[in-house]
């Protein structure tokens, strides 16, 4: 092993700078694309800068913790880059950072260690047991697109694209159907083609913002003469793509939209899956009405609504529901104005949105 340096108790066996590591693990994601990659389970880009992993080598009675650089993590392991070769056999506790800031101690064993450069080597650790990736990775999480486009070639086009950067695709003929899905199902983002039939894309994307709705909306059209951008804008876009567009700025969009998820603290607790799926399937409703609500100014509404979140959220494992919808809720009881609560509300409505079953789940 490569001559490594302390930090207190924990070994750092990388001299690299941050921008160098993610140039390796880049490179390393590019080569594995471009080969076919035979495994069954799905790996998930999961980069830590930091993770700290407790290594017990073989003829060893004790432990060593690394600080290790991590690429990927499935269901059932996870890799990192290590300076120096590891023994496959070696028994490892990984302490995995969750997305609330906390680790879970996850044990497992050393199944390869491959050479990649500068005495630097990839270590994949297989887990004992199964875990829920998304609770560790953001990019497990599917992005939720609606896309609103008349012409069948290009919606195919689009959701090929789509698919690959990894989002699940609600298609929409026409504006009034995607008005009609949108006051319906939890959406990231509306894709939004201002030239259609029955309802066209301004129409749509006016109607949504008169009932109050708050998520993303990106006008995707030819409509490309100087005016039409601040159009879209002024009709109640968020963003602005011409056509024709390309992969790549496609997966800037979501990559620029896409939230951490709120994953229930339940999550791993099997017996709660089903009742925490329909949960989170009826949040979007919820949203909606606090939507409408704010719109028309109907304190009593919003009070019942933000009443109902904070019974709920924390038998569900989304504490932090439960928090802001008490915070609101004591708001209103004060006599709090309706502009003055839109701040709360905003966060309130976006923590629901956020709201994942599980790792796997594309909702």
């Amino acid at each position: 092993m490569s001559q490594s340096t302390s930090t207190g108790d924990v070994v750092r066996t990388i001299h690299l700078d941050d921008d160098q590591v993610a140039k390796i693990l880049d490179e390393m994601d590019t080569s594995a694309a471009k080969s076919p990659d035979e495994r069954k389970m799905p790996r998930y880009r999961c980069r830590i800068k930091a993770l700290t992993v407790h290594m017990q080598h073989p003829g060893s009675s004790t432990t060593v913790p690394y600080q290790v650089p991590t690429r990927n993590i499935s269901e059932r392991g996870i890799s990192f880059l290590h300076g120096g070769f590891v023994h496959t056999g070696t028994r490892c506790l990984v302490q995995l950072i969750t997305s609330y800031g906390t680790w879970d101690d996850v044990r497992g064993t050393v199944v390869s260690s491959q050479y990649v450069k500068a005495n630097i080597h990839e270590v994949h650790v297989r887990f004992d047991g199964q875990v829920d990736p998304s609770v560790y990775s953001s990019a497990v999480v599917h992005s939720r697109v609606l896309l609103a486009e008349d012409d069948q070639a290009t919606a195919r086009l689009s959701t090929l694209h789509l698919e690959q950067l990894n989002a699940v695709v609600d298609h929409a003929e026409n504006g009034q159907i995607a008005v009609d899905k949108a006051m319906k199902n939890a959406y990231d983002v509306i894709l939004m083609d201002m030239v259609m039939p029955v309802m066209d894309g301004f129409e749509a994307v006016r109607e949504l913002r008169n009932h109050g709705y708050t998520s993303t909306i990106v006008a995707v059209t030819a409509l490309t003469r100087d005016d039409d951008n601040q159009r879209c804008l002024d009709a109640g876009c968020d963003k602005y793509i011409a056509k024709p567009f390309r992969r790549q700025q496609l997966g800037d969009l979501l990559q620029s939209l896409r939230e951490e998820p709120l994953i229930s603290s339940s999550c791993n607790d099997l017996a709660m899956a089903d009742v925490i799926n329909a949960y989170v399937e009826e949040l979007p409703g919820k949203v909606r009405a606090i939507e409408e609500a704010m719109v028309k100014k109907d304190a009593n509404g919003l009070a019942t609504i933000v009443r109902t979140l904070k019974a709920e959220g924390t038998g569900h494992g989304f504490e932090i529901i439960t928090e802001t919808a008490a915070q609101i809720e004591s708001m209103l009881i004060n006599g709090t104005s309706f502009d003055d609560v839109q701040k709360d509300v905003t966060v309130l409505t976006k923590l629901c949105m956020q709201a994942r079953s599980s790792a796997n789940a594309s909702r």
